[in-house]
């Protein structure tokens, strides 16, 4: 008797492939309704499809927990959003999980701010997101056009290009976008699956994120004339000058003029500021905040914009720091910095006053004497000779000496 499972292979009909993968669209990646509001709504679809872009055969895959991928209206009113998908390179993309990298980023205030800088597409297709030091970056596809996105507090940077087709041969991946930020973005070849971008100094790289057949590399360098390209499975590729991208510049902010740089705290964020490598996010809009100062070889400055802080000193080699203010419902942001400045300074925390009354900030640690700080600007720096602070008292005053807060850390 023959084995009734034991059909020959058949290819199925197109129409009935087509009904399937709308089965597909319109099931497995359904999402509960959300209210009807405006402004971004996201349109979600499962992808396992084969497209054709720039020429080349991209296979959307699964890999690495990718979710089903989504076409996102942008336009502030709720309507139907073309069906196309996000694609993704082949590999593992092991440099995937950088960077707090994500593939279905989708809506939010991120993208509505890329919208408004940009020509305002109907539909996108979200390929990656990355963020650090105050800088998230967006690879996202309209139409046969590949668009760079960078968003920082202060400004919003976009630029499109037409998508190329993967590079092939020994060549890793192609640069197209580079940002003064020392953001670098491009497409992957297809077999690569780690990438690490290296500029002529320091000697060592920075591997880049990967995910859906592109790259980014967020605040990693300075622009420079020299980028190598290490994909491990090809051999070193240096890019020809000729085609470095150029640095983009913003192209829309939220702060119209540069902060003061003639007063002698602005100089020496100045020139703190001018040196960092990786450069410091809207370094230019930064405000000379609380300092500390010994003398001309010894002194320690702060730089605040809005809600973002970076620590500036005259130690030799200690280049500036964004510094990463954990949430808190305090009077006062803050984070601990005892290992840096000078010796002689002796820095213990450092924040800013979310009180817009707060004065004065006090660390007083166990059986010992408070050491007080002015609010300067908005920010602040307590000394305390490298002095440990748990178990210590924080008292928020204002400058009439009441009290706004008191709690220990």
């Amino acid at each position: 008797m023959s084995d009734p499972f034991d059909v020959p292979e058949r290819d199925l009909p197109e129409h009935v492939r087509q009904q399937a993968l709308r089965r597909i669209m319109t099931e497995i990646g359904r999402e509960p309704r959300a209210r009807r509001r405006s402004g971004l709504v996201p349109v979600v679809i499962a992808a396992s499809v084969v497209i054709l872009m720039a020429g080349a055969t991209v296979v959307t895959s699964a890999i690495l927990g990718n979710k089903d991928h989504k076409v996102t209206n942008a336009s502030p009113t709720t309507h139907a959003a073309a069906s196309t998908t996000s694609t993704s390179g082949g590999g593992r993309e092991t440099g995937f999980g950088l960077y707090n990298a994500q593939r279905d980023w989708g809506t939010g205030a991120e993208m509505e701010r890329c919208w408004q800088a940009d020509h305002k597409p109907d539909t996108w297709a979200p390929l990656l997101r990355v963020e650090t030091n105050n800088v998230v970056a967006l690879l996202y596809r309209v139409g046969t056009d590949i668009v760079f996105c960078q968003l920082t507090p202060v400004q919003v940077t976009v630029k499109s290009k037409p998508y190329p087709a993967p590079p092939t041969g020994n060549v890793p991946a192609r640069l197209l976008f580079t940002a003064v930020e020392g953001t670098y973005a491009g497409v992957t070849a297809a077999d690569v699956d780690n990438l690490v971008i290296t500029p002529d100094q320091p000697p060592i790289g920075s591997p880049s994120a990967i995910g859906n057949g592109v790259f980014i590399l967020p605040n990693g360098y300075r622009p420079t004339d020299h980028v190598t390209l290490r994909g491990f499975s090809t051999p070193d590729y240096t890019v020809p000058k000729a085609d470095l991208p150029q640095p983009l510049t913003s192209s829309r902010q939220t702060i119209d003029q540069h902060a003061e740089r003639t007063s002698a705290a602005g100089q020496r964020l100045a020139g703190c500021l001018s040196a960092a490598n990786p450069p410091v996010a809207d370094a230019d809009y930064f405000v000379a905040g609380a300092s500390v100062v010994v003398d001309d070889q010894h002194w320690a400055q702060l730089g605040k914009v809005g809600n973002s802080l970076v620590w500036c000193s005259s130690v030799p080699g200690e280049s500036a720091r964004f510094l990463p203010l954990p949430p808190t419902t305090h009077a006062i942001t803050w984070v601990t910095v005892d290992k840096f400045g000078p010796s002689e300074i002796g820095p213990v925390i450092v924040g800013i006053a979310q009180d817009a009354d707060a004065a004065t900030v006090s660390l007083q640690p166990p059986g010992k004497d408070a050491r007080t700080a002015t609010v300067d600007h908005g920010s602040f720096i307590v000394t305390g000779l490298g002095e440990p602070v748990g178990g210590s008292n924080v008292m928020v005053k204002d400058s009439g000496g009441k009290m706004i807060e008191q709690f220990p850390i």
